[in-house]
């Protein structure tokens, strides 16, 4: 009876609910600090490279200020001790990625919730995709967005490609409290080592890195044609993807993750792939890529954004796969590029650098 009872609580009430019980004190020493809130501690693997890179990113162009991690699963329990101790010269940041808008309303709403709850410090999100379809329940979702974002006084939010940026200028082209900010996805400006790689093995065979959920936009036909090429070059293909499950993860085995998949990218001669990180992962690790559109904008506007002048990267259609096989000819016989350097020139970034200093 209690578990059938449990069923019919809104997600939102529970949170609410837990977040009144569970309550966890934080010790912050230091007076400058920059909180990375939202932080990855599931296994999305291409979130917890966002969740590294950004905090290297922080270290990195931000170093007047001291990093405080706060893991997604304690975003809740950790508010009110942090709420009692910042003060009006640290620095909020929320971690950028693809869950900005109505796809992933838990995530989005804890966003609200940070920005809410720190009217007096800046707020910078970094690059993020903004998702929104045409029905009744994403206009609600980014009326809301808009309505809690310009409360806020100083709020900067940065979109990761073009077509995010454009809504996003739109929607807050009469708030101007919320500067919106154009850069790359935070990985891509991280090395290999940035993100914890240290294994330098001979690379083999092919990487396959495909979706199966809701963001999939190859049919069962189009992937089978893409293994039927893929087998033709006589290659191992070896399968993997960057989504490991569970959540509530320790630090550590955030990083092991992480650090495992970049040195699997390192090892192989192609990644093919049709997610946004696995495309973004070769990049880092100097391995050619090929790869497919994913169900919304991301991956295709983040190739013509700031990949398309890369010759390892190649982006192909679905229904093109059926001919592909000069395409995967091609990055085969393609040299890695070298990992000692991030794959996007930092200039691209100087927007975002100037929003993490305060007048």
């Amino acid at each position: 009876m209690i578990d059938s009872i449990k069923g019919w609580v809104p997600l939102k009430l529970k949170q609410r609910v837990r977040s009144i019980v569970v309550r966890e004190d934080l010790d912050l020493s230091g007076d400058r600090r920059a909180f990375l809130f939202l932080a990855a501690d599931y296994g999305n693997i291409g979130d917890i490279a966002i969740t590294a890179a950004q905090e290297h990113f922080l270290k990195s162009h931000a170093g007047q200020y001291n990093v405080v991690v706060v893991p997604i699963s304690k975003t809740r329990s950790l508010l009110r001790s942090i709420k009692k101790q910042i003060t009006p010269s640290d620095l909020v940041t929320i971690v950028g990625g693809g869950n900005m808008g109505s796809l992933y309303p838990e995530i989005e709403a804890l966003r609200q919730l940070v920005i809410r709850s720190f009217p007096r410090n800046r707020i910078v999100c970094f690059p993020q995709t903004l998702d929104w379809e045409d029905s009744p329940e994403s206009a609600k979702a980014i009326e809301r967005i808009v309505d809690i974002y310009s409360g806020h006084g100083d709020l900067h939010v940065f979109a990761r490609e073009a077509v995010s940026r454009d809504k996003l200028r739109d929607l807050f082209s009469a708030h101007d409290s919320v500067r919106v900010g154009y850069a790359p996805d935070v990985v891509l400006s991280a090395t290999a080592t940035d993100l914890g790689a240290d294994a330098v093995t001979p690379r083999d065979g092919i990487l396959l890195c495909m979706r199966g959920d809701r963001e999939r936009a190859v049919t069962e036909e189009q992937r089978q044609a893409l293994g039927a090429a893929l087998a033709r070059t006589g290659l191992e293909v070896k399968i993997t993807d960057t989504h490991a499950g569970g959540s509530g993860l320790r630090e550590d085995h955030c990083r092991g993750l992480l650090r495992d998949k970049v040195d699997q990218f390192r090892s192989a001669r192609l990644v093919v792939t049709d997610r946004l990180h696995g495309m973004i992962m070769a990049v880092v690790a100097g391995t050619p890529c090929l790869v497919l559109p994913n169900s919304n904008h991301k991956i295709r506007q983040t190739y013509e954004d700031w990949l398309s002048d890369n010759p390892l990267v190649q982006l192909v259609r679905p229904d093109q796969l059926a001919s592909v096989e000069e395409r995967l000819e091609n990055l085969l016989a393609s040299a890695p590029a070298e990992t000692n350097a991030a794959p996007v020139d930092v200039s691209h970034y100087a927007e975002l650098q100037k929003a993490l200093t305060r007048p």
